[in-house]
């Protein structure tokens, strides 16, 4: 994955940062350590949840894959069961799932760029 590079601080960012001396590395690096979709679904009262709540709104607002959408569904449907039926290692066993649908997203993603070689070379 491409690491960020080019990214534009807002003013209202930077002012941010001066006032409370952070550094906008520092507070972007923490953003996304935050980011832990099983943690939020497994406990979504986490005091660290509110990036996670961003990272879902994102997604919610700007994912333009129907498809995607669709599995997220799904995932949601399984979870759902899962977490109704109980067990042991609720969270454990949320992230084998999300693991899963990640794996299933990656593997998609190489077939198609496959796909589109071949499709130019031809």
């Amino acid at each position: 994955m491409k690491t960020l590079e080019n990214i534009n601080l807002t003013t209202e960012f930077t002012q941010f940062c001066d006032i409370f001396n952070f550094t906008p590395e520092e507070v972007v690096q923490e953003f996304i350590n935050k980011i832990d979709i099983v943690q939020y679904l497994c406990d979504f009262l986490d005091p660290d949840r509110w990036a996670n709540l961003f990272a879902m709104e994102y997604m919610i607002h700007y994912t333009q894959s129907e498809e995607r959408l669709r599995e997220c569904d799904e995932f949601g449907e399984q979870w759902g069961k899962m977490m109704v039926a109980g067990g042991d290692d609720l969270v454990g066993k949320t992230k084998d799932l999300l693991d899963k649908w990640h794996k299933k997203v990656l593997e998609e993603r190489i077939q198609d760029i496959i796909k589109r070689d071949k499709e130019e070379n031809t």
